[in-house]
């Protein structure tokens, strides 16, 4: 039986990371996961995903903090103390580089959700491309994709479906993850 190619080993080291080394990422870096994330496959050649990039020191990541401030009050029905809302702020200021990842909303629910699909996978791309360069990425879809004003942060003037935020960064640390065997979750026709 021929070695598993170097991609296996990839695939099973990935890992949803969420505490990184205070470490930047150049440009070079970011440009090579995006590159890696538009050769996702796409039925009927759609290109669904557009990407929102979100540097360390850039003053959308204030606005992003105002934002989650305001949906956990909202949530919460009561005035975040001084303490929550700092811990926000270094939650938002913690990741290296945010990208906010949205697919195009289609024709129809078909082509809707056959874009979705597709922008998981450019996800897939940017993390196994991340993990083989030696960065972790942390895909989120809780509160921080459900600010109210994210669109109008970004100047989105598309209809588009917010498939995730990605964290990214040098991970401080990776765990041991297992899985089922693949045999105890599949049949055999």
């Amino acid at each position: 039986m021929k070695k598993p190619p170097e991609i296996f080993n990839i695939i099973k080291n990935r890992r949803n990371t969420k505490i990184f080394e205070d470490k930047a990422i150049n440009n070079i870096q970011i440009e090579t996961l995006l590159e890696s994330a538009i050769w996702a496959p796409n039925h009927r050649n759609t290109e669904p995903w557009r990407f929102y990039v979100v540097g360390k020191n850039s003053p959308a990541r204030n606005k992003i903090s105002e934002g989650m401030i305001a949906l956990q009050e909202q949530n919460l029905e009561k005035k975040l103390s001084q303490d929550q809302e700092n811990k926000i702020y270094n939650q938002i200021d913690s990741s290296p580089l945010l990208i906010f990842v949205y697919s195009l909303i289609g024709i129809n629910d078909e082509i809707t959700e056959e874009n979705y699909g597709a922008v998981c996978c450019a996800i897939q791309n940017i993390q196994l491309t991340a993990t083989g360069m030696g960065l972790g990425v942390g895909w989120s879809t809780g509160k921080i994709c459900k600010i109210s004003n994210l669109n109008k942060i970004f100047g989105i003037t598309e209809q588009l479906k917010i498939a995730g935020v990605l964290s990214v960064g040098y991970p401080k640390s990776n765990s041991i993850k297992t899985r089922k065997n693949f045999k105890s979750l599949t049949t055999w026709l």
